[in-house]
């Protein structure tokens, strides 16, 4: 089966041409002015409130991102004050840990570098490992310096 096809409206060159508008059904002007503002409406929208609106966005944008730079400089300069403080503190670490301050100290406050006598090994003498790690079981002379 065919398809039907679409019949045109033409005038036949016996019959006089009619203009467009007698053939148009005649619409209320009202409806046609509420159109053409519809329209004015929205090409207003696009053309001045839509860049406002991206305006006033970028430049939002753009203040927070000078607040964050101005955020990562104070974090970076509190960061080298605090590596600078953590470096004289190890340095302080290192003067008070030293040994011979150490020998000093337990000097003033009577102790005394053990001899060989005063070291004794306590617990199961029947172990074949000495405590300091040696294998042969035997008693080890300690308080040696270094």
């Amino acid at each position: 089966m065919a398809a039907p096809q679409r019949r045109y409206r033409t005038t036949l060159p016996t019959e006089p041409a009619w203009s467009v508008r007698e053939h148009a059904p005649k619409r209320p002007a009202e409806r046609t002015l509420r159109r053409k503002a519809a329209g004015r409406r929205r090409r207003f929208a696009m053309l001045v409130v839509v860049p406002v609106l991206l305006m006033l966005g970028s430049v939002y944008l753009h203040t927070v991102s000078a607040g964050l730079d101005a955020r990562a400089t104070e974090l970076g300069v509190q960061l080298g004050r605090a590596q600078d403080e953590g470096e004289r503190l190890q340095v302080r670490v290192t003067e008070l840990s030293g040994s011979a301050r150490i020998r000093e100290l337990a000097g003033k406050l009577g102790m005394r570098q053990p001899d060989s006598g005063a070291l004794k090994v306590y617990g199961d003498e029947s172990r074949s490992k000495a405590e300091d790690g040696t294998q042969d079981g035997t008693q080890q002379k300690g308080g040696e310096q270094r």
